[in-house]
C-alpha cells in the first residue's frame, strides 16, 4: 500500500514492491515514489515529481519505504529550494 509523510509544506508517497515476484521468507524490495505539494493531482503533468529505486535492493519493506521517505524528503528540499 501507499504510504504518506508530510515535509516542508509537501506530500512524500512511497510503495515498497518487491524485487523478484511474491514474498518470500528473503524478499528482497525496492520502492518508487512521487512528491507533490497538498491538493495536486498527481496523474497530471507537472503536478508531481516521480522517483523510483529499481537498482538497489533492501531487505524489508519498512527499510525500503524509510528510503523512499528519505528520498523523497531531498526532492522537496530540493524543489523548495529552486522556488525560494
Amino acid at each position: 500500500m501507499w504510504d504518506k509523510i508530510e515535509h516542508n509544506g509537501q506530500e512524500v508517497w512511497v510503495l515498497p514492491v518487491t524485487a523478484y515476484g511474491p514474498p518470500v521468507p528473503e524478499t528482497l524490495w525496492h520502492y518508487i515514489g512521487y512528491v507533490c505539494r497538498h491538493g495536486a493531482d498527481a496523474h497530471l503533468a507537472g503536478q508531481s515529481r516521480r522517483f523510483q529505486q529499481l537498482v538497489a535492493t533492501f531487505h524489508s519493506e519498512e527499510e525500503a519505504r524509510e528510503a523512499g521517505y528519505e528520498e523523497g524528503r531531498r526532492l522537496a528540499d530540493q524543489t523548495d529550494a529552486a522556488t525560494a
